[in-house]
């Protein structure tokens, strides 16, 4: 496996433990109580993925560092330009679901953490998508 396609797998995997255990914690929480005590749990998250990330990249970065250090081929910057079209279509759908919601009911916190869901859900789709495209030779 290449040094682009398991950084890919580490981020998509990663992003969906690490968030999706925030968001189950989330759901735990009375609705009252979603505010600022929610605060410590998210940078809790948010350092957990920046330390899974920063180690894993500087594993295999030294482990091999010619991979690490390859230019993006063509068949790269494909499976890049495929994934962000994802994230994109995903974001965009994320923000409107959101504001719907918001015309349905949804207030307060709620409304800062379903922007924060849709975010990170289009945050975990280019990771999952670059690591299918590796996997399934997805290019041209």
């Amino acid at each position: 496996m290449a040094f682009r396609e398991k950084i890919a797998w580490v981020s998509f995997l990663s992003t969906l433990l690490i968030w999706g255990g925030f968001f189950i914690i989330l759901a735990t929480v009375p609705h009252g109580m979603r505010g600022l005590a929610m605060l410590g749990p998210f940078i809790v998250a948010t350092m957990a993925q920046a330390a899974v990330m920063i180690a894993a990249a500087s594993i295999w970065a030294i482990s091999a560092p010619k991979d690490a250090h390859a230019p993006a081929d063509e068949r790269d910057r494909a499976i890049g330009l495929r994934a962000a079209r994802m994230a994109y279509l995903t974001l965009i759908l994320g923000v409107a679901a959101v504001i719907v919601w918001l015309h349905l009911g949804l207030h307060g916190p709620d409304t800062i953490f379903a922007l924060a869901a849709a975010f990170i859900l289009a945050e975990a789709v280019p990771f999952g998508a670059t690591a299918l495209g590796y996997r399934w030779n997805w290019h041209g």
